[in-house]
């Protein structure tokens, strides 16, 4: 089951004692590439304006296609490669740090992630984990969002969960965690939405699959 899975980010914001932080534009940056050019890839961590962010980083979880390459830059210093933690220079007043990534996909179709997370150096109970969802179309084109034949929204959910099969027949479906267990099946006739009560579920990352495809959604608590 998980030899076709993304392992991707259990999204886990906890609020440490002595400040907090927040990710900008999002905790989870969905970005499309263009396979020819070296594609920068930025995610900030907004603090009080009053206040100084001194955060270390380490690496989670990375799954790239072959042949595309990546480098880190942090708030001090850029690398060759993604190493597996770092630590920036301590941000004072509205300067904002980042965790930024230089990356040149191949020319095939493809989709790739790294999950990080950002460490309060002060009070280490105060991190977040973010997220570098990335996808290229390659030169033809072949990937794009827009292919898929299932939805699931909202994303993040928290009690309802809508499944929508967009394909001209029925289709069987199912629901598993990061661990691979199912969570749920059943089938969808052909352009019909189903609620489902997802209230049991515990926050975290979860996979609709039908077929061989696979729609990334989140719980959020």
């Amino acid at each position: 089951m998980r030899s076709f899975l993304y392992i991707l980010l259990l999204l886990c914001s906890q609020i440490g004692f002595s400040q907090t932080f927040s990710a900008w534009p999002a905790q989870v940056l969905d970005r499309e590439l263009a396979w020819n050019e070296a594609n920068e890839c930025y995610i900030y961590f907004d603090h009080p304006a009053d206040d100084t962010l001194h955060l270390k980083w380490r690496q989670v979880e990375m799954s790239l296609p072959e042949g595309w390459t990546a480098d880190l830059c942090d708030y001090g210093l850029c690398y060759t490669g993604i190493p597996v933690n770092g630590t920036m220079n301590p941000a004072y007043d509205t300067v904002r740090p980042y965790l930024k990534l230089i990356v040149q996909p191949g020319t095939q179709a493809g989709s790739g992630w790294i999950w990080f997370r950002a460490i309060d150096v002060q009070q280490t109970s105060n991190f977040l984990d973010i997220y570098f969802n990335l996808y290229t179309p390659g030169t033809v084109g072949t990937y794009t969002p827009e292919s898929r034949t299932m939805q699931v929204f909202p994303n993040p959910a928290s009690d309802a969960l809508f499944v929508k099969n967009e394909s001209s027949s029925s289709a069987s479906m199912q629901i598993v965690d990061v661990s691979g267990a199912v969570k749920w099946q059943g089938s969808l006739l052909p352009q019909t939405t189903l609620s489902l009560d997802i209230t049991p579920f515990p926050s975290g990352v979860y996979f609709l699959q039908s077929g061989n495809k696979t729609e990334r959604f989140s719980v959020w608590k």
